[in-house]
This record gives C-alpha cells, sequence and structure tokens, in this order.
C-alpha cells in the first residue's frame, strides 16, 4: 500500500506539473516576444532599455522554468532517434575522465554492442552524464563508481513500476554516505537539494525524461554503504533498411 501510495503522490506530483509549465511557457514566450520588440526600439543607455531587459531577463528566467517543469512532466519536446545505451555511455565515461572523474576510480561492466533504445541521444547523454557527477560528489575517501549498462529482463519481482520485458539498462553505483529514508524518497522531486542552497532540477528533469521514453529510473540506497541510480528503457529493435 505504501508503494500504491507513492506512485500516486508522484503521478499527481508530474500532472501539475505539466499543467503549470504549460501556462507559464504560455505566458512568459508571449511576454518575451513583445519585450524583444519594445527593446529593439530603444537606444543604448536610455533607462527605458535597461527597463526593457530586466523584463527580459525576468521572462527568459520563466521560460527556463517552464521548460524544466515540462521535462519533469515528461512533455518536453524530443528527436527520438536509435540509440545504443552502451556506446553513448562509453562516450559520455570518456568525455568525463578529463574533467570530474579524473581523480576516480571507474569500474566498469558493460554488455555488448547492440543494445539499443529508441529516445533522445542529446538528452540521454545529459542524464547520464548528471547520474555520474552526483554519485562523483557522493563517494567518500577511496573514490570510486561502478557504472554498467546493457541489457535485462525485468520481471514481477523488479523493483520497478514496468511491465515485464526486455530493456536496456544504465546504473551508476557509489560508496558514499547513503540516503536516509525520506531524502531518498524525495530524491526526484522538482527544487529538492541536499546541497546547500543548489536548487535540484536535474534528477527530476532526468526522470521526466526517462518516463517520457517509456522507462523508470530506480534509485537504491543504504546508510554507510552507498547509492545506486538505475535507467531502464524499452529495448528496440530497429527494421532493416
Amino acid at each position: 500500500m505504501e508503494h500504491l501510495t507513492e506512485l500516486d503522490r508522484r503521478d499527481a506530483l508530474v500532472r501539475f506539473a505539466g499543467v503549470v509549465a504549460h501556462e507559464l511557457n504560455n505566458i512568459f514566450t508571449a511576454v518575451n516576444g513583445n519585450i524583444s520588440l519594445l527593446a529593439i526600439s530603444h537606444e543604448a543607455g536610455n533607462l527605458r532599455e535597461e527597463i526593457t531587459n530586466d523584463l527580459l531577463s525576468a521572462t527568459r528566467h520563466g521560460i527556463e522554468l517552464a521548460e524544466k517543469l515540462q521535462a519533469f512532466a515528461g512533455r518536453q519536446r524530443l528527436s527520438r532517434c536509435y540509440v545504443d545505451i552502451v556506446e553513448v555511455t562509453s562516450c559520455t565515461i570518456r568525455e568525463l575522465r578529463s574533467s570530474s572523474l579524473r581523480d576516480i576510480d571507474i569500474q566498469i561492466a558493460f554488455g555488448e554492442y547492440g543494445c539499443v533504445t529508441l529516445t533522445d541521444r542529446d538528452k540521454l547523454h545529459h542524464v547520464i552524464r548528471e547520474l555520474v557527477q552526483n554519485a562523483a560528489e557522493a563517494t567518500t575517501d577511496d573514490r570510486s563508481l561502478m557504472i554498467a549498462a546493457g541489457r535485462c529482463t525485468l520481471t514481477e519481482a523488479s523493483n520497478s513500476s514496468l511491465p515485464e520485458g526486455e530493456y536496456v539498462f544504465l546504473s551508476v553505483q557509489d560508496n558514499g554516505r547513503g540516503m536516509t529514508h525520506d531524502v531518498a524518497r524525495r530524491a526526484f522531486d522538482p527544487l529538492f537539494s541536499t546541497k546547500g542552497g543548489r536548487h535540484g532540477w536535474g534528477l527530476a528533469c532526468g526522470a521526466g525524461f526517462v518516463r517520457q521514453c517509456g522507462g523508470d529510473i530506480v534509485l537504491k540506497s543504504v546508510r554507510d554503504v552507498g547509492t545506486t541510480v538505475t535507467v531502464y528503457l524499452p529495448l528496440s529493435k530497429p527494421s532493416a533498411p
């Protein structure tokens, strides 16, 4: 019953975010367009130009907020194509090794290529970056991560809301302090963060994107052991040309 209640809570939050995002986007897009036209007519240094620039900045912020809410609600625009999750994960890790992962020991467990799903490659790349960077920040003294990707079969016993079937997956595991039950429960909520003043949109938007692609994202965390976040997306079999 607790699990069903949690799903109902999430679904209600997603529906609310979608409605608010739609209204915000309509309002701020109209305001932004009109103020842009107004700003063009002003000479540099004019006080009215400064005012319109402030208004433009505010409306752009509003549009960005609407876009984040749309992502969380699973209503963003996607450029879908067939993507191999092992290949895109490998590329993402290579990019991160020279920056945020420079001093981290990464253990990799990848399946063979052919783990294909129909999704937006750029947005999937962004989700992988977010998960890996969050895990890197959570690591303890030995600074190690386990990253796995490949195919899997979900059954009724799987800890996911998805139906039984074949999926591709990405799993990122850290060895940090883990999360309390309350923190883990709220980890995918918009604006929730444990990072002192930083608004937590990354996981919320990532979860919305995964759900929009017909998948699920599952978090398991144990205090003083670490946290594992796993993304599941439907396995696709591209038609022969």
